[in-house]
């Protein structure tokens, strides 16, 4: 492993080429990420990658009863629900969002770069694959360069130091603009700060329920360095939608369903639906989903939300809580104050099976 003062000089070298682009906003209050809005939008300053990703971004993950399975840990879509996938990214496009997120494990590279074609320089590419030099030329071939590219970790062990050693010769080269990783463990965020010269950003899962409120040396620090923030999970991986009592009509989480009356809690869990229910009908032209994503804009730390929308409803709703995401009612609090009591009389059990130790790792 090359040291670190090596690895910073080779990071001023890669740097030198990365070019800013967008608006120039007013600067905001101390500690928040610069913003503008453009017509019913908002954009958010990345670090200091000189991109501005739109606060609302497009997720990676597909509908699960689209994919039909070609090979082990490689999915693809129907031609319906490509179809469908695509129309609902081209109203997001029409809607201002300009980062879209591909997972190549489930065969969107090759229909996001068609999709994106026409109109590549209006939108920004945000990738997690392999990490190999031949993998970065097939994504930079199908869309000309990558903005992001990312790797997920839960350490920063050897592997990791390897995997960024590729990141920053393809940043170094042009092939990328910007690098990160994705992790779930807050002391793994923190050690990457130090530890990975030139990180870029940061995906980090964030929802009012898995807010932590004892960010006190990660966030400081990512300031400190200018590294950006990017939210996944805003909706848990479609979990809090299984909160909501009153969900919409068609809408539906990306695992499996939560029942809320369980077994286990019956002495007292009702009390707490009746509750959360209560308070819903008190906002009765918005949904937990819309509440909980005005929760995560309204984090000013944060650059941009990546939310997976498989209908055009939710991705409406992600769109519509944008109006009025620095106001919070006090029908808003009351929903969400239920809906983690609701949470966690439930236990891990609201939760998808593999994301379920997430309760241990990140309630406050």
């Amino acid at each position: 492993m090359k040291n670190r003062s090596t690895r910073r000089n080779f990071l001023r070298v890669a740097a030198a080429g990365a070019a800013a682009a967008g608006a120039k906003p007013a600067l905001p209050t101390p500690g928040a990420v610069p913003e503008y809005r453009r017509g019913g939008m908002v954009y958010r300053q990345l670090g200091e990658t000189g991109m501005w990703p739109s606060l609302l971004s497009f997720g990676s993950h597909t509908d699960p009863a689209d994919r039909i399975q070609v090979r082990e840990g490689k999915t693809v879509l129907t031609a319906k629900g490509q179809a469908r996938r695509d129309r609902i990214i081209d109203r997001a496009f029409d809607l201002g969002v300009n980062l879209l997120d591909v997972y190549d494990s489930e065969g969107q590279w090759e229909p996001a770069a068609a999709l994106v074609k026409s109109r590549r320089d209006k939108v920004l590419i945000s990738l997690a694959h392999e990490i190999s030099a031949v993998e970065i030329d097939r994504a930079c071939r199908l869309f000309g360069h990558v903005d992001l590219y990312r790797f997920h970790t839960a350490e920063i062990d050897q592997a990791a130091l390897e995997n960024w050693d590729i990141l920053r010769k393809a940043k170094g080269a042009g092939k990328v603009r910007a690098i990160g990783i994705a992790t779930h463990i807050e002391s793994t965020m923190s050690k990457a700060l130090e530890e990975l010269d030139g990180l870029d950003y940061v995906f980090f899962p964030y929802n009012f329920i898995h807010a932590r409120a004892d960010y006190s040396e990660f966030l400081p620090a990512a300031a400190r360095k200018g590294t950006g923030l990017i939210a996944m999970k805003p909706l848990a991986s479609g979990s809090i939608m299984k909160l909501d009592p009153k969900a919409r009509a068609g809408m539906k989480p990306e695992f499996e369903p939560l029942q809320l009356w369980q077994r286990t809690n019956k002495a007292i869990l009702p009390a707490a639906v009746v509750e959360l229910t209560r308070s819903l009908d008190r906002m009765p032209d918005e949904t937990l989903c819309m509440a909980a994503m005005r929760f995560v804009y309204s984090r000013r730390f944060l650059s941009t939300a990546i939310a997976g929308m498989f209908d055009d409803v939710l991705l409406e709703d992600n769109y519509k809580a944008l109006t009025r995401y620095r106001e919070s009612s006090p029908e808003e609090r009351a929903a969400l104050d239920a809906a983690r009591e609701v949470a966690r009389l439930c236990g891990s059990n609201w939760l998808p099976a593999d994301y379920r130790w997430l309760e241990e790792q990140w309630r406050s």
